[in-house]
């Protein structure tokens, strides 16, 4: 539903309405609204360039280059830590055939491989993605990234903060975003079990700019 089509009272009624939602109905109703799913359902028409069972790649249809691919998950995932560990691995491995694929076939000197997590980051489509982007010498592409000043004793307190986090340690946030998997053994990685992340909906809404 977009957001011109619909009264301010109604956009106010549907924020409040997903803010009491369960993780699972959130779920459920981006997959509703994602054009993404419905890419992968055959209900929209792309053009697919490659596709197994976990992922699909299509070629974006305003590309920053010509070969511009979309690396999406078929299950709906809205940002990348809700991907299990084994869907991640997946993942970049399938975006790193089709890098070397665009390297060979588009003429390319190089590819950004980039994920947009979180609306602060530039993400736009409510459903994961990794962008394969060809690049050559003097595209008119531009991501060089800013260099900023920090003093020696903010680095390493940062620095701290995400060691702490990644080692499950207390932090001085009140919880990790990204909770670390404990290691598992042979036969309970056969089971390939989805895993479980320490997201809940404010960490899903805030990241999406639901909220």
């Amino acid at each position: 539903m977009a957001e011109e089509n619909i009264s301010p009272e109604q956009l106010k009624a549907l924020q409040e309405k997903i803010k009491q939602m369960s993780p699972e109905e959130l779920k459920e109703f981006q997959k509703k609204q994602c054009i993404f799913c419905q890419i992968i359902a055959g209900k929209v028409q792309s053009r697919k360039v490659y596709e197994d069972e976990h992922v699909i790649a299509i070629l974006d249809i305003n590309p920053t280059n010509p070969g511009h691919t979309l690396l999406v998950t078929k299950e709906h995932y809205s940002i990348m830590p809700q991907l299990p560990e084994e869907e991640v691995a997946h993942v970049f491995m399938v975006a790193k055939a089709l890098s070397n694929s665009i390297l060979r076939s588009v003429d390319a000197q190089g590819t950004n491989i980039i994920v947009a997590n979180g609306i602060a980051a530039g993400q736009r489509a409510q459903h994961f993605m990794a962008h394969i982007i060809p690049r050559k010498e003097n595209d008119g592409v531009n991501f060089v990234l800013p260099q900023k000043t920090m003093e020696e004793r903010e680095i390493e307190a940062i620095g701290n903060k995400l060691i702490s986090a990644l080692s499950g340690s207390p932090a001085e946030q009140e919880k990790p975003l990204i909770k670390m998997p404990e290691p598992k053994n042979k036969e309970e990685a056969k089971k390939k079990e989805p895993a479980k992340d320490n997201l809940d909906l404010d960490d899903i809404s805030r990241m999406l700019g639901v909220k």
